[in-house]
């Protein structure tokens, strides 16, 4: 059971390359977005599907350390990573797509989703008159990551 969908989408005036360089940057997460802390990497390698890792960031009403993990991948274009926080998985994808008059820009698509199958049904009436609370916060946190991930782009594809 989906308990919520947030879509954000923007064009970002960066290569679909530049952009993908930034989303999957893990090292340095919280250089980049406002909304996470203290990343860890808990596996060696390049960024692709088995990467796991820890961060601290709010979504969806839990607050405090996730384990993310890489499960799709297709560089440059899309990716997806998922967190199991309590009973619910919360699934985030990522797509990368060419855009502009000479494909220079990218235009990027994030679509999160909290699956909560593992919830008690009070557990589900709960969210279901409080949810939207959350749901509130945690789309004005992707605004913000999108805006934090389109100014890494851009000053990196500056720098380069």
């Amino acid at each position: 059971m989906a308990g919520h969908i947030i879509h954000v989408h923007g064009t970002i005036p960066a290569p679909p390359e530049q952009v993908w360089e930034v989303i999957t940057d893990i090292a340095h997460a919280d250089d980049v977005l406002r909304s996470v802390s203290e990343p860890y990497l808990l596996t060696e390698g390049e960024y692709d599907v088995g990467t796991t890792w820890r961060e601290r960031r709010t979504l969806f009403g839990h607050h405090g350390p996730e384990e993310l993990q890489v499960v799709e991948s297709e560089p440059p274009r899309r990716t997806v990573i998922e967190a199991e926080v309590g009973h619910d998985v919360i699934r985030t994808a990522y797509r990368l797509t060419p855009a502009g008059p000479d494909h220079r820009d990218t235009r990027l698509a994030m679509t999160t989703t909290v699956v909560m199958s593992g919830r008690s049904p009070m557990s589900r009436a709960m969210w279901a008159m409080f949810g939207g609370f959350s749901y509130d916060r945690t789309r004005r946190v992707l605004e913000h990551d999108l805006e934090d991930i389109e100014a890494e782009a851009c000053r990196r594809a500056l720098s380069a």
